[in-house]
C-alpha cells in the first residue's frame, strides 16, 4: 500500500504537507517503498527553491540516524547548498539525545563554526554516547581546517579531555579516532606516553608511537618514562633505530622488564651478558643494586662466591639486592636468614622476613626480637601461615560437636515462692494476699 501510494502519478505535485513523511519513506525497510520515495523526493527538490530544503534539513538528520537505510537522507537534503540553517542546528544541538547526535553528525558538514558547540558538548554532556561523537566532530572539523592555530587549539583541548573524562569507554574511543586520522603528532604522542596518568592511554601512545613514522625520534622521552611498560618498548626499538650500542646502559634498570628486554636485544647480537654483569660487580666501590640482580638473573650458582662478600657491602641496597640474589641462586639457606633481621636497614630486614615466611619455626624465634617492626611483622607472617594452613585443611572432616549439656529440672510446685516470697518474675504487689492474684486480669496473672 505504502509503494502504491507513492507510484500514483500525480506524487510529483505532492502537497509541502506529505513530503515529511516520504522523507521517512525514504529509508523504509523495503525497497520498493525507498526507491520510489527517493524518485520522488529528487523530482521535487530538483523543481523547488532553498526553504524547502531548510524545511526539511532537521527530520532529514534524524532520519539519517537510522543505520541501514538512513544514509541517503543525509546526503540528498542536508549536503545541499544553504540547507541546515544556524538556527535549525542549534535546534538538534540542544534537544534529545538523538537530535544532538543528529546535530554532532551534521556539524561536520556545517563546518568551522560548529567547533565550539562540538566541544562543549564533548564537555558537558551527561550521554557517554553525545560526548565521544562531539570528540570526534571537533577533530574531523579541525583536521578539515587545515590551520596551525586551529589543531594546536584542537590538541590542547583532546588532552586535557583525556584528563578529565571520567567514562573509561570515552577515552580510548577518542583517543582510537585521534590516533587513526592523525590527529596527533608523534611529540604528542610520545608526551601522553611518558606522562598521563592512565595506563591504558600510556600504553596505547606508546604503541601508537612506535608505529608513527617520526617515532624514533621521540625514543628519548620514552627512555624517561615512569612506566616500566614504555621502557621497556623504547629500549625494544632501539636496535631497530640504530643505536644497538645504548642497550648495555639499560641492563640496569630499576624494571625487570626492560633488563629482560635489554637482554633479549643484546643476546641476538651474541653479547656476553654473564662477562658484562660479573664486571659491574667485581668492584664493591662502583657494584649498583641492580647489577646484583641481574647477574643472579643470568642462572649461574657458580656466581654465588662473587656475591657472598656484598651481604656486608655499607649500601643497605647492595645487601638487600645481595640476599634476594642468593636466594634465587639457591646459595644461601633458611637458617642464615635470621641474623639479617637485625639489620640496621628495614629494606634488608624486609627482604630476609619474606624470606623466611615459609619457616614458622624460625619465625618463632624471632618473636623476641629488639626491634617493633620485626616483632609486628613475624606476627603477621606467622597468622598468614595459620590461616593458609586453615584453609588448606578444610576437606578434613570436622570434629564431632561437643556433648550438650542437660536441661535444668524443673522446680517442683512447692519451690516455687508464695505469695510473701519475694519473686524475679512478678512483682510483689501481685501477691498481696490470698485471692489476690485472681483478682488480676488473665493476662497478667502469674502462671500456675
Amino acid at each position: 500500500m505504502r509503494a502504491a501510494a507513492l507510484a500514483l502519478e500525480e506524487s510529483a505535485e505532492l502537497p509541502a504537507s506529505v513530503l515529511p513523511l516520504v522523507l521517512i519513506r525514504s529509508a523504509d525497510t523495503d525497497a520498493r517503498v525507498r526507491t520510489l520515495a527517493r524518485t520522488v523526493l529528487d523530482r521535487v527538490l530538483d523543481d523547488c527553491d532553498k526553504p524547502l530544503p531548510r524545511q526539511l534539513a532537521s527530520l532529514a538528520l534524524l532520519v539519517a540516524m537510522r543505520r541501514r537505510y538512513g544514509a541517503w537522507a543525509r546526503e540528498a537534503l542536508p549536503g545541499r547548498p544553504g540547507a541546515l540553517s544556524d538556527e535549525a542546528l542549534t535546534h538538534l544541538l540542544t534537544s534529545t539525545r538523538e537530535s544532538r547526535l543528529a546535530g554532532l553528525t551534521a556539524a561536520a558538514m556545517y563546518g568551522l563554526p560548529a567547533m565550539e558547540r562540538a566541544w562543549a558538548l564533548a564537555e558537558k554532556d551527561r550521554d557517554e554516547g553525545v560526548r565521544a561523537l562531539g570528540v570526534r566532530t571537533a577533530i574531523r572539523l579541525a583536521l578539515a581546517s587545515g590551520e596551525r592555530a586551529v589543531l594546536d587549539d584542537a590538541r590542547a583541548r583532546f588532552s586535557a579531555h583525556l584528563d578529565r573524562e571520567c567514562a573509561y569507554g570515552v577515552r580510548l574511543s577518542t583517543f582510537a579516532t585521534a590516533v587513526e586520522t592523525g590527529f596527533l603528532t608523534a611529540d604528542d604522542l610520545a608526551t601522553l606516553a611518558a606522562t598521563h596518568r592512565y595506563r591504558k592511554i600510556r600504553r596505547h601512545a606508546c604503541a601508537a608511537v612506535l608505529a608513527h613514522p617520526e617515532g624514533d625520534a621521540v625514543l628519548d622521552r620514552l627512555l624517561c618514562a615512569r612506566d616500566t611498560f614504555v621502557r621497556s618498548a623504547a629500549v625494544g626499538r632501539l636496535r631497530h633505530a640504530g643505536r644497538g650500542d645504548e642497550l648495555p646502559r639499560h641492563l640496569t634498570d630499576l624494571s625487570g622488564r626492560v633488563r629482560v628486554t635489554a637482554c633479549r636485544e643484546l643476546l641476538t647480537e651474541g653479547y656476553d651478558l654473564r662477562a658484562h654483569y660479573q664486571t659491574l660487580c667485581a668492584d664493591p666501590a662502583t657494584v649498583v643494586p641492580t647489577a646484583v640482580l641481574g647477574l643472579a638473573e643470568q642462572g649461574y650458582p657458580a656466581d654465588a662466591a662473587l656475591l657472598h662478600p656484598l651481604l656486608r657491602h655499607p649500601h643497605a641496597g647492595v645487601r638487600a639486592r645481595a640476599l634476594s640474589a642468593l636466594r634465587m641462586l639457591d646459595a644461601l639457606p633458611d637458617d642464615a636468614l635470621p641474623p639479617f633481621a637485625d639489620d640496621p636497614d628495614p629494606g634488608v630486614r624486609g627482604t630476609a622476613l619474606s624470606a623466611l615466611r615459609g619457616t614458622p619455626c624460625l619465625l618463632r624465634g624471632l618473636l623476641d626480637s629488639s626491634r617493633e617492626d620485626v616483632r609486628a611483622r613475624v606476627e603477621v607472617l606467622l597468622e598468614r601461615d595459620r590461616v593458609h594452613r586453615q584453609g588448606a585443611c578444610r576437606r578434613c572432616p570436622s570434629p564431632s560437636p561437643p556433648p550438650r549439656r542437660p536441661r535444668a529440672a524443673k522446680l517442683p510446685a512447692e519451690s516455687r515462692p508464695g505469695p510473701g516470697r519475694p519473686s524475679l518474675t512478678r512483682p510483689a504487689s501481685y501477691g498481696a494476699g490470698p485471692g489476690a492474684g485472681d483478682s488480676l486480669p488473665p493476662w497478667l496473672r502469674p502462671p500456675r
